[in-house]
């Protein structure tokens, strides 16, 4: 039988797929975008009226700190509060990111892996991630937080783990380890699993199983027709110049940060046993067939 699922970020990149997925396997979904309620201020309790699960999506992307704070934690409190006010608060399924973990992570990121504890030196991303999920593990809902990697879907087929992009030059700056991708579809099925299948207080890594090396993405981005030139630039020769700006703080740009430039270049692998094993997932696209999809997609 199906689930009563409410959905928020419903109407974006992320929500409109798992919306999909979610009637596609005969649940009830109740969207929820901007248009429908003002989150930060609206009275969410008719919302959830019914809802045996909510999947929260809704979040910002920006690196403002203001933004951040509006459109991810106030909303996400709120959200939280409306479910405990509830006689029986439905289960919580969180869109949290791989990017709570630890800048000075090494070898292979598990979910034993430790979470970032000096939240200050990353980006406002990050940040807000961490929050919210100290926010929920402290809130006594029954919960699942999932990390997903970059979802690779159409108009998101460029990766952050490479290096900034000038014109039509990529500045590539690490050429070992993995790229953290997952597919849209793979990963809007992770979410309504993760919606289906009881498991409380657990945190699971959500990336594809092909995971591309920087030079293959590298490859994939080339055949689009951009960039036309590749710059190696290691970001370790970057570090002493963002060791010297260090005491300029959130004023300077995310990649002079030392901790930001870390977490996002260090040449790690990843693993993601434990949510094929939690949720019975398995990612069906490979890295090809993904980012084709998402060119075909996005043309």
């Amino acid at each position: 039988m199906g689930l009563n699922l409410l959905v928020t970020g419903a109407g974006g990149f992320l929500g409109r797929a798992v919306v999909a997925e979610a009637r596609a396997q005969g649940h009830a979904v109740r969207g929820v975008t901007r248009a429908d309620v003002d989150l930060v201020t609206g009275d969410l309790s008719g919302l959830l009226d019914g809802i045996e699960c909510v999947i929260h999506l809704a979040g910002a992307l920006s690196g403002d700190c203001a933004v951040q704070a509006r459109d991810t934690l106030t909303a996400t409190r709120r959200f939280i509060a409306a479910m405990q006010a509830q006689p029986l608060p439905p289960r919580l399924v969180l869109a949290s990111s791989i990017a709570v973990y630890s800048a000075d992570a090494s070898g292979v990121v598990t979910e034993a892996t430790p979470i970032e504890d000096r939240p200050e030196r990353r980006d406002a991303y990050a940040r807000a991630k961490l929050a919210q999920e100290g926010m929920l593990r402290v809130s006594g809902l029954r919960h699942t937080i999932l990390r997903p990697g970059a979802i690779l879907g159409p108009g998101r087929m460029m990766a952050a783990h490479l290096g900034p992009g000038m014109g039509g030059t990529l500045i590539l700056m690490e050429r070992g380890g993995e790229v953290p991708i997952v597919s849209l579809n793979d990963c809007a099925r992770a979410f309504v699993l993760a919606a289906e299948t009881p498991g409380e207080g657990r945190a699971l890594n959500i990336l594809g199983a092909d995971r591309p090396t920087r030079a293959r993405y590298v490859a994939a981005l080339r055949r689009t027709g951009w960039p036309r030139h590749v710059l190696p630039l290691n970001w370790r020769m970057v570090a002493p110049l963002a060791w010297l700006l260090s005491p300029l703080g959130a004023r300077v740009p995310g990649l002079l940060r030392p901790a930001v430039l870390r977490a996002r270049m260090r040449p790690v692998r990843y693993d993601i046993a434990a949510a094929q094993l939690a949720l019975g997932w398995v990612p069906q696209d490979d890295f090809d067939t993904a980012f084709a999809r998402a060119q075909e997609e996005a043309a």
